[in-house]
């Protein structure tokens, strides 16, 4: 943003040099890129970031000289003079999308003589880059630069049915830009259309077939508020960037759509001359409600090491647009409460106050050698759960990962574990051959570990904590996101379907959530993202509710192996850590070792080969109580002259033991007699002779 210092005197009398002027803004947050005389002015370069849009016009960057200097600051309050025609007979407006367009208003002025500018305008604008077409033109760039908020001007006769509609395009619509290059438009554009075609791409740029030239006599003047989303999309997507939509895309002041119309039309009867018709032709409600923020008074000084009164605090806060308000229900004593202007809304918590604070007073004047007093900060459920599984990845060998949440059509083939309809596209694609939206993270753990095989690492475990993005497949409720984003954490290893599964297990055991009263049951399952017969899911089961699929474990298949270009056997699971933060247990009780020996057992159990030992796992530990330690498959085989046709033989190894005395041989007996009724009950086993 180039400040031109003239101009900038409109609003604050700075009597510091430019020097001075320009290492104040600095430490406030607008870097300095560089400094220009420009005839008898002086132009400034500020970098202005992306969360500032109030400082990309000359009244935003005074605002902060006027409280960094302690001087008062000056702005317009036009109001322009209206004749007797009424501008709602000139012109209509009507928003058909709101969504992209939550506000739009129109003046109309009559009678202008456009021409060249007066000379004050002209070099007001040289000074800051922007060559001068005609006064009308050069009005609504100086207002643009002036406050923030883009216009537009419209010659009124070319506005044909003397209609404005604001819609999106459509598909393919044929648009002529001010540039004098014609565009294709999409339906995800948003243009200014009149009764028969499109007259402006919103918040981009005006078109051809209706901009202001000599013959112009009647004026229509656009301020209006658009989605940035919209902005943005429609401006990467034609290449068509300009400073409006570079504005638009950072969300300049609600309050100024108003202001900046009021502003612009005086200054056309000032310099085209002409009548302003009644009234302003209105459409939508401007979106934008300020924060309410409360600001602890002793916050300041435990933040920055350094004492700064009360009454500097207000002053620096209400110079800067702040409104002091009391907080709603709030008891002496309660902290201050202070209403963001319209202009900032990146301010929205404590801390944020405490920043306006420090970066006015200064950073020089914060202490490096005092001690800042640390609080505990307790943290969430969620940073408990995540950190809890990235440790026993971490522990096991390995590397955590961050890839893309845009994947390429090939990757998403497989379907997501999680449900959902198809994947959700990306328009504009935002990396080349990547336009859709993930719904899980295995296929680019697989693609990064075959990158990896590539460059020589073939060892290399990776795992990633990150969302996927699942569409629902019924309407969302009131208020509820069309898109499910779950919380997943994934990896692959080299090392098998078992070692998979024992992470899984490891990770969950971490987070003991069967300790916490919920009970795990893996299954197999047939995905097509696994290869048949390696694959398997682990569910949770909570009290009566029905069980819900946590964790998904297996092998990748041959076919999507190749479409990487990875070779030989490589496993990979995806756990929900969203559906289990709330489901874990993190207390932990330390529990002294049992002094007592353990007993052992083996129990031949023969059951119906395609019973899962997950089944027969369940049933062991819901029988053998508190005395069981461990119990585990010793072996497993098949004999259909021995044992049956479709029978198998499960030789289960049970380690017993007591905390208060040694375990007899009728007590261990007791436990083999109780697990080997309980699996019959459960998965129909019989004890083998």
């Amino acid at each position: 943003m180039i400040i031109s210092l003239n101009w900038l005197a409109d609003y604050v009398q700075v009597t510091a040099s430019p020097d001075a002027l320009v290492e104040r803004l600095l430490m406030a947050g607008l870097n300095h890129e560089s400094t220009e005389t420009v005839g008898s002015d002086v132009a400034i370069d500020l970098e202005v970031t992306s969360n500032r849009p109030d400082c990309l016009g000359h009244i935003g960057v005074a605002r902060e000289a006027a409280v960094l200097f302690a001087r008062p600051l000056h702005v317009p309050d036009p109001r322009p003079l209206e004749g007797r025609g009424a501008a709602s007979d000139s012109v209509t407006v009507a928003i058909d999308s709101p969504e992209v367009c939550p506000c739009y208003s129109a003046r109309v002025i009559r009678g202008v003589r456009v021409g060249p500018s007066p000379k004050w305008l002209v070099d007001r604008l040289a000074t800051v880059g922007v060559e001068s077409v005609n006064n009308v033109v050069d009005v609504t760039n100086y207002v643009m630069l002036e406050c923030g908020q883009p216009l537009h001007a419209f010659d009124l006769a070319r506005i044909r049915g003397g209609r404005i509609v604001v819609r999106r395009a459509a598909d393919g619509e044929d648009f002529t830009a001010i540039n004098h290059k014609r565009y294709a438009l999409t339906s995800q554009m948003c243009v200014i259309a009149d009764a028969e075609r499109p007259v402006a791409l919103a918040g981009v740029m005006g078109g051809a077939d209706s901009e202001i030239s000599a013959d112009t006599v009647d004026v229509v003047l656009e301020s209006a508020q658009f989605a940035p989303l919209a902005v943005r999309a429609a401006a990467r997507g034609l290449a068509l960037a300009s400073p409006s939509s570079y504005r638009f895309e950072r969300v300049p002041d609600p309050a100024a759509v108003e202001w900046a119309s009021r502003r612009a039309a005086a200054l056309i009867l000032d310099t085209a001359g002409g009548t302003l018709e009644k009234g302003v032709v209105h459409a939508g409600v401007l979106e934008g409600t300020p924060a309410v923020i409360r600001l602890r008074p002793g916050r300041v000084a435990d933040v920055l090491g350094v004492e700064i009164p009360p009454v500097r605090q207000h002053a620096i806060l209400t110079g800067l647009g702040f409104v002091a308000t009391h907080p709603p229900g709030a008891a002496t004593g309660e902290p201050d409460a202070w209403r963001a202007p319209s202009w900032r809304r990146d301010v929205s918590r404590e801390i944020d106050l405490v920043e306006e604070i420090a970066r006015i007073e200064g950073y020089d004047r914060v202490p490096e050698d005092r001690p800042i007093e640390a609080r505990p900060v307790e943290s969430s459920p969620r940073e408990v759960t995540v950190r809890a599984a990235s440790e026993v990845l971490v522990g096991a060998g390995f590397c955590e990962a961050m890839t893309r949440s845009v994947v390429s059509e090939k990757l998403e083939k497989a379907a997501s574990p999680w449900g959902g309809p198809a994947p959700l596209r990306v328009q504009p694609a935002l990396v080349r051959g990547a336009d859709r939206l993930r719904r899980t993270l295995l296929p680019s753990l697989l693609e990064a570990r075959a990158g990896n095989t590539a460059a020589g690492a073939p060892h290399g475990e990776l795992f990633e904590v990150a969302r996927a993005y699942v569409g629902r497949d019924a309407a969302p409720a009131e208020g509820e996101s069309p898109v499910a984003e779950p919380l997943l954490a994934a990896f692959v290893t080299g090392d098998g379907f078992f070692a998979a599964k024992g992470l899984v297990e490891a990770v969950l055991t971490r987070l003991a959530v069967a300790a916490a009263g919920g009970r795990l049951v893996c299954r197999p399952i047939e995905i097509d993202l696994f290869a048949r017969g390696r694959a398997a899911e682990i569910t949770l089961v909570r009290g009566p509710g029905p069980a819900e699929r946590i964790a998904v474990v297996g092998e990748f298949p041959q076919p999507a192996m190749e479409a990487v270009g990875l070779k030989g056997t490589v496993a990979g699971a995806e756990v929900r850590l969203d559906l289990l933060e709330f489901a874990a247990g993190f207390e932990r009780t330390l529990r002294r070792p049992s002094e007592y020996p353990a007993v052992e057992r083996d129990v031949n159990l023969v059951v119906a080969a395609d019973v899962p030992w997950a089944a027969i796992a369940a049933a062991i530990h819901a029988a053998a109580g508190p005395l069981l330690e461990q119990c585990r498959i010793a072996e497993v085989w098949q004999d259909a002259a021995r044992l049956g046709a479709g029978r198998k033989s499960v030789v289960v190894t049970l380690r017993l033991r007591s905390d208060t005395g040694t375990l007899s041989g009728d007590d261990a007996n007791g436990v083999v007699r109780a697990v080997v009724e309980s699996c019959g009950r459960a998965v129909g086993a019989a004890m083998r002779a």
